[in-house]
């Protein structure tokens, strides 16, 4: 669900964190005016969730971070754990 030009955070899904750096990459165009939601859906072999928990970031915050381009969608590259758990499950 993303509705960046709503002014609510948004909720996008990451199917697989980059492991080499042990971040994320959230495109900024999905972005909502206060920030975003997110939750990492990538499974181990027994079908659980390495990083189970929703996690959030600011858009002030985003911008401290280092773009990079992939398929010409510009990315900020976030270290999980810069993110804040927003909810635990």
């Amino acid at each position: 669900m993303v509705q960046s030009l709503t002014g609510e955070e948004t909720m996008i899904q990451i199917r697989s964190p980059i492991w080499k750096s042990r971040s994320v990459g959230i495109a900024e165009h999905k972005v909502g005016i206060n920030g975003v939601d997110l939750e990492i859906t990538y499974e181990d072999k027994a079908k659980k969730r390495i990083y189970p928990h929703v996690y959030s970031i600011s858009r002030g915050d985003l911008g401290k971070y280092p773009t990079q381009t992939c398929r010409n969608v510009k990315l900020r590259i976030v270290p999980i754990m810069d993110l804040t758990v927003k909810e635990y499950r």
